[in-house]
């Protein structure tokens, strides 16, 4: 059975239990009632046997007085002495009248005379009342009994004295109903006389209880082997249970004379019954009362506890604005403060909880978890209002490098400056703001088609034109800026937010101010998902090809060196350029066995080149993978040995955002490169972080000022200035310096006046394959 309530519990638990009880209590009643019935019934059959051989005693004494008159009567004595037989029978008939008694005999001493007042055979009386009064011969207040005719008798025997013995007077009483009744009223039990003569069946001879009833007890005498008496037993007769109790009277060789007292068991247990229905009474008059009352205090119990109940319930819905009632004293008190206190606490967690769940706790914006949600929302209204809407996703540049070189505390307070700077540029209430990951923020705008989220985007790019300070240091800020817009690229939060951020890489690799995303963007990304996953099988199909760009001295126009570069001749997509697949390979990790390809090949390459008597070392670019690995330099140089080259053929340049990455891990890599004899260059200087004093600690010997900054310096004031201290302050430190991304002869002349040792570029020669060099090499000089 299940309970929808306490209080049902409580009441069906609590009537169940007193049910239980009233019937386990009735059940011991009645058992009680049962066992002190049958005492009662077994001491009643003790005591009317007692009473029973009291009232024979009583007889027996009655007809011994009677006996001893009749025995003195001298008229008697003399009837006796002239042999007067109508005498003595009168004699005996009269004293038999008077005393009541139902036979009377007299037995001379001579055994000749036989006097009976009653017509039986003097045969059979002669043989029993010989035995009589041998019997009385030698206990003279004894009972005597015997049975004529098949009837029971209670005799006694006096002797008739003159002044010897010359008689004996035999009185006596038959056992009949009226004794069986005297015996029924003195004991109010039921009599049966059975008796047994000679070869003759039991049978009963009188009795208090109906004939059909006799018959029973006389079959059951009948079928027992030997009757147990002086103890009492239980028959069934007629449906009703007896007590019995078999008593006996006489038993000699040829007759047996049993009384059977037998009390009804229901009779005696009838008192008790009424005792028993009055007790049944009152347990239900108790149960209705135990009823009402257990339903009010299951009630009073129940009820404050229904009202937690709905107070739990209230919580899990998260409505923490009711009050819960402590008014009370008792425990169910205490448990509803407890509830009032819990109910605080979870409001003031759910309220933690939320903002730790839709809040970014370092800028104070909300989180891409929130950005998520309110950009559903507006979906959801721009759909309804029918309007488009735009999201903007910014990208810090070299913030990695910040955290690296200025510490974390330094660009978590970079990231709060960043934030506070965004947030000063949209002020609609309905524009969101959030920071969506490490150096990425997110901006919603509703009713804002892409035209218009542009030129946020521009604006917003002008508010980072000026530095932000932190303490005592300037951080100039750029950022790629990528735009997508509903309806007009996605419906989907996921999918539009995704497309923000596709188109934000877009700038980062294009550094060409905010970008409206565009489909072509996504099927290039998904080529270029493609071309990672065929990058793995390259190497081993030989499908990578090394090109070379040559350096030249500026002053000799002499070519002093070359520059591995890589390019993937694809079997189906023709040259892929290494924009296109490097960023994947340095993600995935296969950078590192691009770079060892490529060494390994520079070093072919150099060792053939050596051969036909050109002398030109060959630079290899490594990554910041290969900077970490601090067996690098003990695979570079076992390439070295197993291609037969040497140290001096061979050049490695490095980044200088890839050295900011672990710069104590990357010292630690080029210090062993450089004890190897391998010379080292900084690759692209001017992008990164680092600077010139941190340089001078690296084992490097030349320095690459980045295109960005060459290729317009015939126009561009700053970058003249910023290209001629680079060489001023390098070559104080006494390294080389190489100017990339020479196209004119304009630039190479102002890298002379410069004093730029070195340059590269579209000018002196594009990237060629390696096979072509050696042609070129002929032509250029």
């Amino acid at each position: 059975m299940q309970f929808t309530s306490l209080k049902s519990r409580i009441s069906v638990i609590f009537l169940s239990l007193i049910l239980v009880i009233q019937v386990l209590s009735s059940i011991a009643i009645k058992l009680s009632i049962d066992k002190n019935a049958r005492r009662s019934v077994n001491q009643q059959l003790e005591v009317g046997e007692r009473v029973f051989l009291n009232l024979l005693q009583h007889n027996g004494d009655s007809l011994s007085v009677g006996a001893r008159i009749l025995a003195a009567d001298f008229g008697f004595k003399a009837a006796i002495a002239s042999n007067d037989h109508e005498t003595i029978l009168s004699a005996l008939v009269n004293h038999q009248s008077r005393i009541n008694a139902d036979i009377a005999i007299f037995y001379s001493a001579d055994q000749n005379s036989l006097v009976i007042s009653e017509n039986l055979s003097e045969t059979e009386v002669s043989e029993k009342i010989a035995e009589v009064i041998y019997a009385a011969k030698n206990d003279i207040q004894k009972n005597n009994f015997t049975i004529f005719n098949n009837q029971p008798y209670q005799l006694v025997a006096v002797p008739v004295k003159a002044p010897l013995t010359i008689g004996w007077v035999v009185m006596g009483f038959e056992i009949n109903n009226s004794l069986a009744n005297t015996l029924h009223k003195l004991s109010n039990l039921e009599v049966t006389f059975i008796s047994q003569s000679g070869a003759s069946p039991w049978r009963s001879t009188a009795g208090t209880m109906s004939m059909s009833s006799s018959d029973q007890i006389v079959k059951y005498t009948s079928i027992q082997p030997a009757l147990s008496t002086n103890r009492n037993l239980e028959l069934t007769i007629g449906d009703v249970a007896f007590g019995t109790r078999y008593v006996t009277i006489f038993k000699n060789i040829n007759d047996s004379l049993y009384v059977v007292l037998q009390r009804s068991i229901d009779e005696a247990t009838a008192p008790f019954k009424v005792l028993l229905l009055n007790l049944l009474i009152l347990s239900i008059v108790g149960m209705l009362i135990f009823i009402v009352s257990i339903l009010y205090v299951s009630r009073i119990v129940a009820q404050p506890i229904v009202e937690l109940a709905d107070t739990a319930k209230k919580l899990e819905e998260g409505d923490y604005t009711f009050k819960v009632d402590t008014s009370r004293k008792d425990e169910l008190g205490k448990l509803s403060s407890a509830f009032s206190s819990m109910r605080t606490a979870i409001a003031d967690r759910e309220k933690s909880i939320l903002k730790l769940a839709y809040l970014d706790e370092m800028t104070g914006l909300p989180n891409r978890a929130s950005f998520m949600k309110e950009l559903n929302s507006a979906i959801y209204q721009s759909e309804t209002n029918r309007e488009p809407l735009s999201v903007l996703v910014m990208n810090l540049d070299r913030f990695k490098q910040i955290n690296n070189v200025l510490g974390h505390d330094f660009g978590n307070e970079l990231l709060h400056a960043v934030s506070i700077r965004i947030s000063q540029v949209f002020r609609k209430d309905n524009d969101v703001v959030a920071r969506i990951s490490g150096d990425e923020f997110a901006v919603l705008l509703p009713a804002t088609n892409a035209d218009v989220a542009m030129n946020i985007a521009q604006k917003l790019l002008q508010a980072f034109e000026k530095p932000i300070q932190l303490d005592d240091n300037f951080v100039d800020i750029t950022a790629g800026i990528g735009i997508a817009n509903y309806p007009a690229h996605s419906n989907q939060i996921e999918q539009l937010l995704s497309f923000a951020e596709i188109a934000m890489q877009v700038s980062k690799a294009k550094k060409c101010g905010p970008v409206v995303f565009d489909p072509s963007f996504d099927a290039g990304s998904n080529v270029n998902l493609t071309l990672a996953s065929e990058l793995k099988n390259s190497i081993q199909n030989n499908e990578l090809m090394l090109f070379v760009q040559p350096k030249i001295d500026l002053k000799s126009r002499v070519v002093t060196s070359v520059e591995a570069l890589i390019r993937w001749k694809h079997p189906t997509r023709g040259m892929v350029f290494p924009d296109q697949f490097i960023p994947f390979a340095e993600q995935t990790g296969l950078i590192r066995e691009i770079t060892l390809w490529m060494i390994a090949e520079a070093s072919k390459v150099s060792a053939q080149w050596l051969e036909k008597g050109i002398s030109i070392p060959i630079a290899v670019n490594i990554s910041a993978r290969d900077l970490i690995d601090s067996d690098f330099p003990n695979k570079v140089s076992e390439i070295l040995k197993s291609m037969g080259s040497n140290t001096s053929l061979i050049s490695l340049e490095v980044t200088e955002s890839s050295i900011m990455d672990d710069p104590h891990r990357a010292k630690q890599t080029l210090l062993h490169l450089s004890e190897m004899g391998i010379k080292l260059a900084i690759d692209d200087f001017g992008t990164g972080y680092s600077s010139l004093s941190y340089l001078k600690e690296l084992p490097v010997s030349e320095l690459k000022i980045d295109k960005s900054f060459v290729m317009h310096i015939e126009d561009n004031l700053n970058d003249r200035i910023i290209v001629s201290s680079t060489i001023e302050l390098a070559h104080n430190m006494g390294l080389h310096v190489v100017a990339e991304g020479i196209e004119n002869i304009k630039v190479w002349k102002f890298l002379q006046e410069m004093n730029c040792d070195y340059g590269q570029g579209y000018y002196m020669s594009r990237p060629i394959p390696v096979s072509d060099f050696e042609a070129w090499h002929q032509q250029w000089t």
